[in-house]
């Protein structure tokens, strides 16, 4: 028998909470870039149902974001909506972060970046302790958000912002980005660690986690993971994952579902 009413797709906006993770996940995620580009005075625009878009006009392609809300099955959809808004910003890459597969984009001037995994922990389930000479702080004034931005640019790393002499990332509008919460670890004072969560309606979303190189293997990295992802226990925690840093998140408890992709896009002219 024919099917008279539209199938209910699972995705996007008009896809109640609950319905699946995945679309959660992209849901919230957007919700939280765009959260965190407003309080910062970036350029932010969301395209119902189709792309949210934010630009910081930062080196950092991480910063200058267009998420997907629903799959593009041809390359239209990136041109008509993704390519004028970043076009008319700086000249700094961009990333187009999508949580299906895409048609290929490398003839429209974009270069794949990876494939990274999303991962999920189930709610409610305790975390080790971390290890004693490991003090972890929220990031609540200018000292700690400087802390907090140079262990993250070194130990991500990330080359685009080094060297680091003042705070870009997290300025003072950043710190009250709705929902968003920032941890610095430290070792004699000296940060070594660094993480972000944000907390949706239905998910934490662990984001930013990084330690120093000289500093790795010694459970830092997990330890403030676990600190991001504890802010809320009652909900499930997620991330994307580099397949570097896969071992330590399922060490934690943290499962793989399914895996991104990620394009890296330069804008004309």
């Amino acid at each position: 028998m024919a099917e008279t009413s539209e199938l209910e797709p699972g995705y996007g906006p008009t896809s109640r909470r609950g319905d699946n993770l995945l679309n959660d996940f992209v849901q919230e995620s957007a919700a939280s870039y765009a959260a965190f580009g407003e309080a910062r005075a970036d350029r932010v625009e969301r395209i119902e149902g189709v792309v949210t878009l934010i630009d910081a006009g930062s080196p950092l392609p991480f910063s200058n974001r267009a998420v997907l809300e629903r799959p593009i099955d041809d390359v239209r959809s990136v041109l008509d909506h993704i390519r004028p808004f970043y076009d008319s910003g700086s000249a700094t890459p961009f990333l187009l972060d999508s949580a299906w597969p895409t048609p290929d984009l490398t003839p429209i001037g974009f270069a794949r970046m990876g494939h990274p995994p999303l991962m999920v922990r189930p709610a409610g389930a305790a975390f080790p302790p971390a290890p004693p000479e490991l003090r972890i702080v929220r990031v609540d004034d200018e000292r700690t958000a400087f802390d907090y931005e140079q262990a993250l640019i070194y130990g991500y790393p990330a080359p685009q912002l080094q060297p680091m002499h003042e705070v870009t990332i997290l300025t003072p509008g950043a710190l009250e980005a709705p929902g968003w919460h920032h941890f610095v670890g430290y070792v004699d004072d000296r940060a070594v660690a660094a993480g972000s969560g944000f907390v949706g309606d239905s998910l934490v979303r662990v984001d930013n986690i990084a330690t120093l190189e000289s500093e790795r293997g010694r459970g830092y990295g997990l330890a403030i993971t676990a600190a991001a992802a504890s802010i809320d226990l009652s909900k499930p925690a997620t991330l994307i994952a580099s397949d570097l840093g896969r071992g330590v998140y399922e060490r934690l408890g943290f499962v793989a579902l399914l895996r991104f992709t990620y394009w890296l896009g330069l804008r004309s002219g």
